[in-house]
């Protein structure tokens, strides 16, 4: 191909929104498409990126909606599929969605699984009437002092923030789900899991914001979702067909070969604990946090003594995902990678390297890095990572169909292992490649190094846990 496979910056000239969704209209060749990501201004500073059924669910670290639209626009045609492995709040799906294209994602969230299913799901306005008429019924008039509101609370996650579900909060919420659960009993599925996204939704703002009247917000957020959905009927004129698949991305429960596009945005090592984010959203819904816990990629609490070995982990699991993406996609077709830099010990972790790296390996060729700068304001991050900054774009090309499986542990092992000795000799070059605020000393930073030792230990056990 005739394109630049190198790295790219954003243009000098930086576009309107409306010249930007002119850019990206019409069917191009892959030379022309390529010369059009480098007139884009990647920031997408000032544009909207809320807008229909996006609006449903803040969710942390989500990317927004320009960067697979963009994708989706220049590198494929309608009815073709799109796959998005850790799709979270379903940002890509709904792109795909609102463009007539087919789409699947895949998240072990079971929360993210029932936000981006709801956020694709278009629903009769019989059924949305009769949801209206269960929720006008909702009183919340629970006996404060019955055994069930002390259970319930003796139940919850132990936090600091517990003390926002007070008994006349918990009152509330229980008479939602309870309401909740009759309408699936009475075969209402989809305006049930709607339900339980504007229940899941209250619950982040309880958290977030400690709104004081939760059964009002509930109704609120409820009408919103309806109205939104509304506007997504009249936009979406042929329904494309979406699968939301609760699993793991480490192994894809999706066919060969069987997808045009992947745009994802896996989570960033050392970053966030989803399972953490989301704990009291998914005891209100009945979800399996202890699951999701154990299986969660790149969690910010795992290794606390070693953040070396977290490090490992994540190579192993993004090995194995990156292996199933090239499993999925067609022959020549592309797959894109949103990923930002991390911090471990106060060393950069610089996670795209890693992944264009490793995905040499496996049948891949870099096209392009593209750099962009984060919109913190858009970005819906937390406290917990609020210092990355920027991400990078991956764009990867499939050339050839990998022989190797996302089991094959001696592979992992292997790969892993070779990634985290260029680290080591990288670091013992240069230390303190990420500090901020008090400076370690000189001592400190060569611990490191022996960190990095025992990790490479324990390679065999972190990087290929199943």
């Amino acid at each position: 191909m005739l394109y630049d496979a190198g790295k790219t910056t954003s243009s000098e000239e930086k576009t309107s929104e409306q010249e930007y969704l002119e850019l990206i209209k019409g069917e191009y060749s892959h030379s022309k498409a390529f010369e059009i990501l480098d007139k884009i201004e990647w920031d997408f500073k000032d544009f909207t990126t809320q807008y229909l059924t996006h609006k449903f669910h803040s969710y942390p670290a989500r990317f927004i909606p320009h960067i697979p639209l963009t994708f989706i626009k220049l590198f494929t045609k309608e009815k073709e599929t799109i796959v998005d492995p850790f799709c979270g709040c379903g940002t890509t799906l709904v792109e795909a969605f609102l463009n007539n294209r087919h789409s699947i994602g895949n998240d072990f969230n079971p929360l993210s699984a029932l936000i981006s299913k709801v956020k694709t799901t278009l629903i009769d306005e019989t059924e949305l009437d009769e949801l209206n008429k269960r929720l006008a019924g909702i009183n919340g008039n629970l006996d404060l002092d019955n055994g069930k509101i002390k259970e319930i609370i003796s139940n919850m996650p132990s936090r600091k923030i517990s003390k926002l579900f007070d008994r006349n909060t918990v009152s509330h919420l229980e008479a939602i789900r309870e309401t909740l659960l009759e309408i699936n009993e009475d075969g209402y599925s989809d305006i049930y899991d709607l339900g339980r996204v504007a229940l899941s939704s209250t619950i982040w703002s309880l958290v977030e914001h400690g709104i004081s009247d939760v059964k009002d917000t509930f109704l609120k957020k409820a009408t919103q979702m309806e109205n939104e959905l509304k506007k997504t009927a009249k936009i979406v004129e042929n329904i494309p067909n979406v699968t939301v698949i609760n699993g793991d991305a480490r192994k894809l429960e999706i066919e060969l070969e069987s997808t045009d596009l992947i745009v994802t945005s896996p989570p960033y090592v050392n970053a966030l604990d989803y399972y953490r984010v989301h704990m009291y959203n998914m005891f209100w819904l009945d979800m399996d946090v202890a699951a999701f816990k154990k299986h969660e990629i790149g969690a910010h609490s795992r290794f606390i003594n070693n953040r070396f070995r977290l490090l490992s982990e994540y190579l192993g699991d993004m090995l194995r995902s990156v292996i199933e993406m090239n499993r999925i996609l067609k022959q020549g077709k592309f797959c894109v990678i949103v990923v930002g830099n991390s911090s471990l010990e106060f060393e950069l972790i610089e996670s795209h390297k890693f992944l264009a790296e490793m995905s040499k390996k496996i049948g891949f060729k870099l096209i392009k890095t593209i750099f962009r700068n984060i919109d913190k304001t858009k970005k819906y991050t937390s406290a917990d990572i609020g210092k990355i900054d920027d991400e990078y774009i991956l764009v990867l090309q499939k050339i050839n169909k990998t022989n190797i499986s996302s089991e094959n542990d001696d592979f992992i092992t292997e790969n892993v292992t070779q990634e985290m000795l260029r680290f080591k000799e990288q670091l013992k070059r240069f230390q303190g490649t990420s500090i901020r605020g008090r400076k370690p000393t000189k001592e400190r930073l060569l611990k490191n190094i022996d960190k990095i030792d025992e990790a490479l230990e324990n390679i065999p056990q972190d990087a290929t846990r199943s």
